[in-house]
């Protein structure tokens, strides 16, 4: 069995990393694995709790919460943020270590302090389990994005611990890209075995057509991910749209993501630029709406600035813009030219470059024809590399290795 520990249950959610959770757990689930998770700091919101048991069966995989409380509001959520660390130590011996079952051969811990210090705790302890993680980004992005002056603190000490003392307590770690896997492999013995597991994505959702979301007016442009401009540079998609909307007036462009730090700074070029009827910040939807929202698209665009964070992730958005076989903007940065050729599966841009995609989205919106070919061969790309089920595969092969090891 493999018992997987985090501290909040993704799949509530529709972020990138609830999507990554999913295609990885499904997939060992499709091929026989046991899977058993373990929520150990109880209900983000109501609605939440009103959702889930306290525990039972999703998807084929078994589930508990170790915790009833919900961690809404302002307060809560934040506590836990900055005094989280303080019942780490605590959590892991009451609750957790005595939850694992005698079955289980692989515990698969999240990135977060907690995880990290139940790596460490079951090493000291020589508890018969081998230990996994997966790892899709660089731990010191923090340093690059907007973040108070506490959270640098508690980020810098994540990543402290992490690479000084729970890197050496984890058998096994499965790495997005080759980047990160080359800088874990400078690290000193001892090291985990090390697996290269590409980003993941379910085909099947963007398989079927479905009608449009009716507040989304097409033909339209769109942007799903992360409000953040050092993370995807969604301020340089708008300015770059307003280079070309006057050749292309009935489009408009669409960004889907929760509120960031960074949304008013977007809000105020949108009104500079005079462009409050033709781009619309649309706030977050739940995963079963995005692939209507990507579905329908004329285009798709990705402008990821290169930054740390782009060189050493992978962004998952890609792999469902490219599964929807619509055509894909998408800037130059770290390991996508490893798999997509611009004019071929792709429109690239370069990053940081207003005009160079203001360009990439002109040449796509151009030629239907073209465009509509590029986004076939995107889906190939996906179906060949990115696809989950062919990735499971990999992962339970060394999951298999490891237990045996």
């Amino acid at each position: 069995m493999i018992t997987v520990v985090m501290q909040h249950n993704p799949f509530a959610g529709s972020t990138a990393s609830a999507n990554r959770w999913l295609t990885l757990l499904e997939g060992l689930a499709m091929e026989d694995m046991n899977i058993n998770i373990l929520f150990c700091n109880g209900y983000t919101n109501l609605a939440e709790k009103q959702a889930w048991d306290t525990e039972g069966v999703y998807r084929n995989m078994k589930y508990r919460y170790l915790s009833s409380r919900i961690a809404d509001g302002y307060i809560k959520p934040r506590f836990d943020f900055y005094f989280g660390d303080f019942f780490a130590n605590q959590i892991i011996k009451q609750k957790i270590i005595p939850a694992l079952d005698s079955s289980t051969k692989v515990l698969w811990t999240d990135t977060s302090v907690l995880g990290f210090k139940l790596a460490v705790a079951l090493k000291k302890r020589s508890f018969p389990v081998k230990t996994f993680l997966e790892m899709n980004e660089f731990l010191d992005i923090h340093k690059y994005n907007n973040s108070t002056y506490w959270q640098q603190i508690i980020f810098h000490y994540r990543q402290q611990f992490f690479e000084k003392r729970a890197f050496h307590a984890y058998d096994g770690m499965a790495l997005m890209t080759k980047t990160l896997q080359q800088y874990f492999s400078q690290f000193p013995e001892p090291r985990p075995n090390f697996l290269h597991l590409p980003m993941t994505v379910d085909l099947e959702r963007f398989s079927t057509e479905t009608p449009p979301i009716k507040e989304f007016v097409q033909p339209y442009i769109a942007f799903v991910g992360v409000m953040n401009d050092a993370k995807d540079g969604v301020s340089i998609l708008i300015k770059a749209f307003a280079q070309i909307h006057h050749q292309y007036p009935n489009h408009k462009l669409y960004l889907v993501g929760p509120w960031n730090y960074d949304t008013p700074i977007h809000q105020k070029i949108i009104a500079e630029l005079n462009l409050e009827h033709k781009v619309f910040w649309m706030g977050e939807y739940n995963r079963n709406q995005i692939p209507a929202i990507l579905k329908n698209a004329e285009l798709l665009v990705l402008p990821r600035p290169n930054s740390k964070q782009a060189q050493g992730g992978f962004p998952t958005k890609l792999g469902e813009y490219l599964a929807t076989g619509n055509p894909v903007c998408a800037t130059r940065v770290g390991e996508l030219p490893d798999y997509l050729n611009d004019g071929e599966s792709v429109f690239f841009a370069d990053p940081g470059s207003v005009d160079s995609l203001a360009n990439a989205m002109y040449r796509a919106l151009a030629n239907p024809s073209l465009a509509k070919c590029i986004g076939k061969n995107g889906l190939k790309i996906a179906q060949t590399h990115f696809n989950k089920n062919i990735q499971a595969k990999q992962l339970a092969a060394f999951l298999q290795n490891l237990i045996h090891y």
